[in-house]
C-alpha cells in the first residue's frame, strides 16, 4: 500500500531543502541555520496525520513566546496554531495548554520534542487529504545555547506540502512510517482507520523509528496487530503520570481496552523520569492478547494489566508495583528487570475465583550488586485473594529479599487467602535458591501443582495462546528494494523485517525465477556470496512456524558492473579480465621483463580459475 520509496523520500528532501526551503524568500535571515525541513518545501503524498520536523546547525531549545502555525493554502486558515509558553517542569496537570483528544479521550499531552539538533512536533489536529498546506513560524521560536536565534518563516512558499490524493483503502493492512512512506505516520492514525467490531485481524506494520505519541484503542477496535521492524528500532516512547494525567486510564502511554490485541517486535518507554509516580507504559483490559519479542520500560506501574494477555520473550523494567493489576496474564521466557532497591515487581489485584500473574520459566535480573527487591506485595486487607505465582525461574540470590513477598500497611491483614506461590526457583547457575526465610502465608508447589500451573490451558481456560494454530504473516521491508540496479557483484546482504508469529526463515536466492532455496535461520539478513557482474538475482523469504509455512513474494536485483579498474596490475585494458590483450600491452610497452611476467603469471593463475571473481575482491 505504500506509494513512496524510502530512497525517493530522501532524494525528494534533500532536493527541496537545497533548492526550495534554504534559498526562498520567505525565510527572514536568523542566527540559527535551518539545515532541514520535514515536509519537504514543496513536497506531495503527506499523511494527513505527519508530524514537522526542524533540524538546526545547533541543538536548539524551544522558547517560552512564539507560534507555529499550519495554514490551509486555498483560503490561508489556521488549522493547527501552535502557542509558546513558560512551562512548568516536570509537565502537571493544572493549568497545562496542549490537550490532545484521542478516540473521544482529551488528556495533556506535549506536542513538541527536541532530538539533538532537530525540533519534532506533533500536531493535535488531523489535516485533509489532497490538499495542500504550508508552515509559519515566527522569529525566535527556538534558541541555541549561545543565544543564536531561529529565523521567521513568514509567507505561504516557504514551508508548502500536499497530503495525500485520499485516504488509504480499507483493507486490513496498514504500514506506518515517521518518513511518510507508508500510509500514516503515527499509530494513533492506523488505530483510527480500523473500524470498529471488525471479526477481520488487521495488520499494521511499523517502521523503524521512535514514535513520540500517546495512543489510545478503544473498546471495539478488536483484531489488531502491531508489528514492528524489531524491538531495538521500533519503539513507541512519550511522556506521560499520574500528575500530568490522573488515574490510570489517562496516565498510561498506550490504553488498550480492544479484545485480540497483539503485539510483536517493538519496545514501549514511558519517558517519565524516576521518581515521578504512576507512569504506564500500557493499561490493558481486553481480552485473549498476545504480545512477544517487546519491551517495556518505566519505573513506577510499568504494566497495568486488567485483561487476559499472553507475553513470551519479553523484557519488562521498573521499580514499584511495575507488575500490576487485576487481569490474568501468562509470563513465559519474559526477563523482569529491577531498576532499584526495594523494587516490587508484581502488584496483583485479583479477584477471589481469578487466575492472576503466572511467571513460568522466567529472568528476574538488576544492575550489579542490587539488593533488597521483593517478588510482589499487596496493600493491607485491599486484595485478600491476589495471586502472583513464579515457576522455574531464574533469581539473582542476593536480589530477592527471603521473605519473597511483603504487605504493605500491614496492620491486622488477614493473609489466609493469598495465593503467592513458588517452584524451585534458581539461581543463575541452575543452584536451587533456599526457601525456608519466605513468607509465611506464601507457598511453595509440589511437582503436580506446578505441571498444572504452567499449563497455559488451567490459566486461561477455553483460550490457549499456545495453540492457535496459525501461519505467520508475511515478512515485509526486503531491502535492497524490488528491481533495485547497480548492486556491487562484490556481494550484497539482504535483509527483512519478520513476520507475526515467525520462528524461523526459510532463504531461497539464486539467477532463476522462482530462485533455489538456500537456508533456514533465525536471522533476518542474508549475506550473499560474491555475485556475477551485469545479473539479475531473484529472493525470497518464506516464515516458518510449527502450524506451516507463509509464501513470500519474488524479489529481484541487478548487479553493476565489476568496478576493478586500477586493482588488478596485469588487468592494462582496464576489461576487468587478464588475456592475451593486457599481455600484448605489456609485450609492446616491454622494461623490466622478469618482473612484469612474474606479475603476469601470478595474476593469470588468479583470474583464470574458478572463481574468475578472485580478481576483484
Amino acid at each position: 500500500m505504500c506509494r513512496k520509496t524510502i530512497d525517493s523520500y530522501i532524494l525528494i528532501s534533500a532536493a527541496f531543502i537545497a533548492f526550495g526551503f534554504l534559498l526562498c524568500t520567505g525565510v527572514q535571515a536568523g542566527n540559527m541555520a535551518i539545515t532541514g525541513i520535514f515536509p519537504a518545501n514543496n513536497a506531495v503524498e503527506i499523511c494527513a496525520d505527519t508530524k514537522l520536523w526542524i533540524t538546526f546547525s545547533t541543538a536548539p531549545t524551544v522558547a517560552t513566546s512564539g507560534t507555529l502555525q499550519i495554514c490551509k493554502a486555498s483560503d490561508n486558515s489556521t488549522v493547527y496554531q501552535l502557542n509558546l509558553y513558560s512551562l512548568p517542569n516536570p509537565p502537571v496537570s493544572t493549568g497545562w495548554p496542549y490537550q490532545i483528544n484521542l478516540n473521544g479521550r482529551t488528556i495533556n499531552y506535549q506536542p513538541f520534542a527536541v532530538d539533538g539538533n532537530t525540533l519534532e512536533i506533533y500536531p493535535s489536529t488531523r489535516m485533509d487529504y489532497n490538499t495542500a498546506y504550508y508552515v509559519k513560524m515566527t522569529a525566535g521560536f527556538c534558541a541555541d545555547a549561545n543565544g543564536n536565534t531561529s529565523p521567521e518563516i513568514n509567507d505561504s512558499t516557504a514551508w508548502h506540502f500536499t497530503t495525500k490524493a485520499a485516504a488509504p483503502a480499507a483493507d486490513h493492512d496498514y504500514m506506518v512510517a515517521l518518513d511518510g512512506s507508508g500510509d500514516f505516520c503515527t499509530l494513533q492514525g492506523a488505530v483510527d482507520a480500523v473500524n470498529s467490531s471488525d471479526p477481520c485481524r488487521t495488520l499494521i506494520k511499523i517502521k523503524k523509528g521512535t514514535y513520540r505519541e500517546l495512543v489510545n484503542i478503544p473498546s471495539g477496535k478488536d483484531n489488531i496487530t502491531w508489528l514492528g521492524e524489531g524491538n531495538d528500532v521500533t519503539i513507541a516512547a512519550a511522556y506521560n503520570r499520574d500528575a500530568f494525567n490522573s488515574g490510570s486510564d489517562a496516565r498510561s502511554m498506550i490504553r488498550c481496552a480492544a479484545n485480540g490485541f497483539r503485539a510483536y517486535n517493538m519496545t514501549y518507554q514511558n519517558t517519565a523520569p524516576d521518581n515521578s509516580g504512576q507512569a504506564e507504559t500500557i493499561k490493558h483490559l481486553g481480552l485473549q492478547s498476545i504480545v512477544k519479542n517487546c519491551g517495556f520500560k518505566s519505573y513506577q506501574d510499568t504494566l497495568c494489566l486488567n485483561g487476559q494477555m499472553y507475553l513470551n520473550n519479553c523484557y519488562i523494567e521498573g521499580d514499584t508495583d511495575y507488575i500490576w493489576g487485576s487481569g490474568t496474564v501468562y509470563f513465559d521466557k519474559c526477563e523482569m528487570h529491577c531498576m532499584s532497591t526495594q523494587s516490587y515487581i508484581t502488584q496483583p489485584r485479583t479477584a477471589q475465583d481469578v487466575n492472576g500473574f503466572f511467571m513460568v520459566d522466567c529472568n528476574l535480573t538488576g544492575p550489579p550488586g542490587l539488593a533488597g527487591c521483593y517478588l510482589g506485595r499487596t496493600t493491607n486487607n485491599s486484595y485478600p485473594y491476589c495471586q502472583s505465582v513464579f515457576i522455574n525461574c531464574i533469581l539473582q540470590k542476593s536480589m530477592i529479599m527471603g521473605v519473597g513477598w511483603t504487605v504493605y500497611m500491614d496492620v491486622n491483614t488477614d493473609t489466609s487467602h493469598l495465593r503467592w506461590w513458588e517452584y524451585k526457583s534458581v539461581d543463575p547457575c541452575g543452584n536451587l535458591i533456599g526457601t525456608r526465610a519466605r513468607a509465611s502465608y506464601s507457598k511453595q508447589l509440589d511437582d503436580a501443582n506446578a505441571l498444572y500451573w504452567r499449563d497455559v490451558n488451567n490459566i486461561f481456560g477455553t483460550w490457549n495462546p499456545k495453540a492457535l494454530g496459525e501461519l505467520p504473516t508475511p515478512s515485509w521491508d526486503l531491502q535492497p528494494a524490488d528491481g533495485t540496479t547497480g548492486v556491487s557483484p562484490g556481494g550484497v546482504a539482504l535483509k527483512w523485517a519478520a513476520g507475526a508469529e515467525a520462528v524461523s526463515h526459510m532463504v531461497y536466492f539464486g539467477t532463476a525465477n522462482p530462485p533455489d532455496f538456500a537456508c533456514e535461520q533465525s536471522g533476518t539478513s542474508f549475506a550473499t556470496d560474491v555475485l556475477f557482474p551485469n545479473t539479475t538475482y531473484y529472493w525470497r523469504v518464506d516464515e516458518n512456524d510449527t502450524s506451516g509455512q507463509t509464501s513470500g513474494i519474488v524479489y529481484s536485483f541487478t548487479t553493476s558492473s565489476y568496478g576493478c579498474s586500477g586493482q588488478i596490475a596485469s588487468d592494462l585494458d582496464n576489461d576487468c579480465e587478464v588475456d592475451f590483450f593486457d599481455y600484448a600491452i605489456l609485450a609492446e610497452a616491454w622494461t623490466d621483463g622478469l618482473t612484469a611476467i612474474a606479475q603476469f603469471a601470478a595474476d593469470w593463475l588468479i583470474c583464470n580459475r574458478e572463481p574468475a571473481s578472485e580478481c576483484w575482491q
